[in-house]
């Protein structure tokens, strides 16, 4: 997908011209994709129906609307959202500000006020023919809600009140959230009937939108709500050098799961059936948010936007979701918006996983700074609808996963090797990438159901340092094995429970150790393939900790050590001969049942996000190859690019190949094309494929090993390919 042409579209006006006529057109010089295409009649393609917009391919774009915006005609506003391509608004209502005329003496009435502007823009939509999502903002009100009762409101450390621009932060457990919030849902949703409701940054923020971080709220609330649910004194610091902070960090989140909960059975009552866009506890529909901060450390995290999408589809099976790409850069710059590239690479990688389409803007499309980004991502939502069919009913289907622990997430902190643990999932998650191996994330056992999941949608499991493991989650990790999966783990996995207590021993009796001994520090060490089952290039270097133990005694060593080489000076620089390597193995193995475990001793995905050496990607390649049935699809051919399957019901495949090669640490440009990609089809009955991109049907070649080849024309910024069932 070529970049628009930045001096075809120079102004707001031109930019707007080009939308309301832009064609579906993607690559340079391509017919207009499946224009005149006969597709059978069935809900694939049935007209798109505003009052249940969740249940089909919805594409939304958020207008966050300034209080300047409601001077524009909400006509207008919403006419240009269906020319984008869009099919679903969201829009204000109130909360700080009301966008309509509050009866309510403590909600901000809009100064620009004339009429009812929520009213009106709820009708413009409908006419439209786009469906409303009504945003309110309960997370914060003016001074004079402050004024009258400052203990609605988060209180710092030192006493001064949680404040930014003349707007208090509520205190979950204040009369703000508890109470009159859902005084002005009350008011809100009795006046106005809007297709779904979303809201903006609730819970219990510690940083304010210029970054600064204030520490937790020692409101009253919290302190005797703290003391009521645990008798303790809230945390005097933050982390968890802090003997309460293991137990704060719950308060947390029940006391957020219970607010949760008292706002949706308000609003059941007030508009039953309409759904919350949720990011956590999905009941109809999910919503997150993808953004660069500048304040995090360089390069961006190039897969943000992937990682987002399949946590959520991991927590929240089959609930629809979308991760909205937000246009500006960051807060303090609202109004320099991100390239088309960068909006482009983060949606195709949420396409590729099953999600939908999501844009937040700052403003009306008419009122960018910067309107140029507009164009190319218009084409890209025109093309979606275009082809909304074809993702009718796909899923994830990818065979390999990697483990979400909320355990380890939530209190790793506890631990002494918590440094690693972000870079650590992070370079499995690039190794993964690099590898062209599909993954997707494979959700922590809450259940029965969830536990038979593993079993029938996984035959691989990474489990990247995930150290807090509770006996329930050991056991279905065991049965997982047991019925012939392969679980690889790394680090301390499973060294602690699920409060974060060190264990006396390894509670999986799939696991080559049956206990840790003392991490040992590594300086200069490294796996000699010469000595080794999986066989690398080179010298596999080691750094940072080394989880050894008591093994069980069927564990079997796949790759042993070098003997320790000095390092310095260069004299020196060599293996003293005679003296034996270590003993320990470098990465181990036991099968149990029908499967295998492994254990990697040591942070290899850390080693590979902080060096991107190919031998530990290889090495991890290496595992999965030998111990688990072959892929399905595999990708051939040079470039950085990433192979992301699904699977619908009747069979078909919708494989998606996002090229990367634009991306260069925080830059994001228009990709150049990538030639001589293929795509290995796994067994018998491949005959053509339908490239929704290029807009044309490729023929299977014949291969070797039971795959044939889909042979790709140049790649832009994605390729999607529907292969029949």
């Amino acid at each position: 997908m070529d970049g628009f042409d930045l001096h075809a579209a120079a102004s707001r006006r031109g930019v707007l011209q080009t939308l309301s006529l832009a064609g579906l057109g993607i690559a340079a010089g391509a017919s207009t994709p499946l224009l005149g295409q006969t597709v059978k009649a069935d809900a694939r393609n049935a007209p798109f129906d505003p009052k249940t917009w969740w249940t089909q391919d919805y594409r939304i774009v958020q207008t966050n609307l300034r209080e300047i915006d409601i001077r524009e005609n909400p006509r207008t506003i919403a006419r240009a959202i269906r020319q984008f391509g869009g099919n679903v608004i969201v829009s204000n209502i109130g909360g700080i500000v009301a966008f309509y005329p509050t009866a309510l003496p403590y909600q901000r009435r809009n100064p620009y006020l004339k009429g009812d502007f929520a009213e009106a823009m709820i009708t413009a939509a409908r006419e439209e023919g786009l469906a409303y999502i009504g945003r309110f903002d309960l997370s914060k009100a003016m001074k004079p809600a402050y004024d009258a009762h400052p203990d609605w409101f988060m209180r710092n450390r030192d006493g001064t009140p949680r404040e930014f621009a003349g707007t208090y932060q509520a205190c979950p457990n204040g009369g703000w959230a508890l109470d009159y919030g859902l005084r002005i849902l009350t008011e809100g949703l009795t006046r106005y009937k809007p297709d779904g409701i979303f809201f903006n940054m609730t819970g219990y923020p510690r940083t304010d939108y210029a970054n600064v971080d204030h520490g937790i709220c020692v409101c009253d609330n919290c302190r005797r709500g703290f003391r009521e649910m645990y008798g303790k004194d809230l945390p005097q610091r933050e982390g968890f050098a802090d003997p309460n902070w293991r137990d704060y960090l719950a308060f947390q989140a029940r006391t957020s799961e219970a607010l949760r909960q008292r706002i949706s059975l308000h609003i059941n009552t007030l508009a039953p059936g309409v759904p919350i866009t949720q990011h956590d506890s999905v009941e109809q529909v999910g919503r997150g948010e993808v953004q660069r901060r500048v304040d995090r450390a360089a390069p961006e995290w190039a897969y943000q936007s992937g990682e987002q999408c399949r946590s959520a589809l991991a927590r929240s099976p089959g609930k629809p979701w979308s991760s909205t790409s937000t246009a500006h850069i960051d807060y303090p710059w609202r109004q320099v918006t991100e390239s088309a590239a960068c909006h482009e690479n983060r949606m195709a990688q949420q396409m590729g996983v099953g999600a939908k389409l999501d844009l937040y803007l700052m403003g009306t499309l008419a009122d960018q700074d910067d309107p140029t980004y507009l164009p190319p991502v218009s084409r890209l939502f025109k093309w979606r609808e275009a082809n909304a069919h074809h993702y009718f009913g796909m899923a994830e289907s990818a065979r390999v996963g990697i483990y979400q622990s909320g355990a380890t997430g939530r209190l790793a902190g506890m631990t002494p090797y918590a440094r690693y643990q972000t870079d650590e999932f992070r370079g499995f998650y690039t190794a993964l990438v690099d590898a062209r191996i599909p993954f997707r994330f494979a959700r922590q056992p809450q259940g029965a159901e969830d536990e038979a999941r593993l079993t029938q949608d996984f035959d691989v499991i990474l489990a990247p340092n995930v150290m807090l493991v509770s006996d329930a989650e050991a056991a279905a990790l065991d049965r997982f094995v047991q019925n012939g999966g392969l679980l690889i783990a790394t680090g301390m996995f499973a060294g602690f429970n699920d409060r974060g207590d060190r264990r006396d021993a390894i509670p999986l009796a799939a696991f080559p150790l049956t206990r840790y001994a003392a991490a040992q520090a590594i300086a200069g060490w490294t796996l000699d393939p010469a000595r080794s089952v999986l066989k690398t290039p080179g010298r596999v270097p080691l750094d940072g900790v080394y989880f050894g133990g008591a093994t069980h005694g069927d564990a079997a060593t796949l790759m042993r050590f070098a003997p320790d080489q000095r390092f310095g000076p260069p004299e020196f620089s060599y293996a003293i001969p005679g003296v034996a390597p270590r003993t320990d193995p470098g990465v181990s193995l036991r099968a149990y049942g029908k499967g295998h475990t492994v254990h990697i001793p040591w942070i290899i995905g850390w080693h590979y996000y902080r060096d991107g050496l190919s031998v530990h990607r290889e090495l991890i390649a290496a595992l999965i190859s030998r111990y688990a049935p072959p892929q399905r699809f595999t990708l051939s051919g040079a470039g950085p690019v990433e192979l992301m399957v699904m699977r619908r019901d009747d069979g078909a495949s919708l494989v998606t190949v996002v090229n990367y090669a634009g991306q260069r640490n925080g830059t994001y440009v228009p990709p150049p094309r990538l030639h001589g990609l293929s795509i290995g089809v796994f067994g018998s009955g491949v005959r053509d494929a339908r490239l929704l991109v290029a807009n044309r049907t490729i023929p299977a070649r014949a291969g070797h090993a039971g795959r044939s080849w889909l042979d790709l024309p140049p790649v832009g910024a994605f390729e999607a390919v529907l292969i029949p069932a």
